[in-house]
């Protein structure tokens, strides 16, 4: 009795899956759709078909496709930022040049652990609607609150200064990631590698004198 109840019912719970999926894989299907072949192309027969269920369903879920894209877009930038802050956070405690490997490493680990919502973020990322604009300003503000305390230990407050020095090193960061992972398809490790060279190339180079003369010029009528 009991070995011919179990079978039926995992069948059931099987096509329940299939014909009634969840808002979370929903987005799973679009995200790999829009991660394949882009935001404008992503249409919702192929998110349908991905996620093995029909567009009827996609709209009572969602109610359009744009809520669809929108969707996926707030919930991987919500991943990425959350994921990004909780790195800064752990390293806190680091010193400085160690802290600014941990976190260019991290953000390339996020790109290997989770490709499809990456990719989705930063694909076409020098459109000025595109969510990569918005990473990047979720992101910058805590970089530069740290570049700040640690020229304030340094004996060099800064001030505005600190908020280009972290518009640069994360767009060091997001352009080879975009550039190599995205575009040419390149190992993530190596260029992860770059990111890292050339970010503490920009710390090492920069001046504080030149970081200043920007505060100066900010506040020059």
């Amino acid at each position: 009795m009991t070995g011919t109840g179990h079978p039926d019912r995992r069948k059931t719970a099987r096509r329940s899956t299939r014909n009634r999926p969840t808002d979370t894989e929903l987005l799973d299907a679009a995200c790999a759709v829009i991660a394949e072949v882009g935001v404008d192309r992503a249409t919702m027969d192929a998110i349908a078909q991905r996620a093995d269920t029909s567009r009827m369903t996609l709209y009572a879920h969602f109610g359009s496709r744009d809520a669809l894209v929108d969707a996926v877009i707030e919930r991987e930038l919500a991943a990425l930022t959350t994921w990004m802050f909780e790195i800064y956070d752990r390293g806190e405690t680091m010193q400085y040049g160690q802290r600014a490997i941990y976190s260019v490493e991290s953000l390339f680990d996020y790109a290997r652990r989770n490709p499809e919502g990456f990719r989705v973020l930063l694909d076409n990322r020098y459109d000025d609607t595109h969510p990569g604009r918005r990473l990047s300003a979720a992101l910058e503000p805590r970089i530069a609150e740290r570049l700040r305390a640690n020229y304030a230990e340094r004996g060099t407050p800064i001030h505005g200064g600190a908020e280009t020095l972290a518009t640069m090193l994360l767009g060091i960061s997001l352009d080879i990631a975009y550039r190599a992972v995205i575009v040419a398809g390149a190992d993530i490790g190596a260029a992860s590698d770059l990111a890292v060279t050339a970010s503490l190339a920009v710390l090492r180079a920069v001046e504080p004198e030149q970081l200043r003369a920007i505060d100066t010029s900010l506040h020059t009528p």
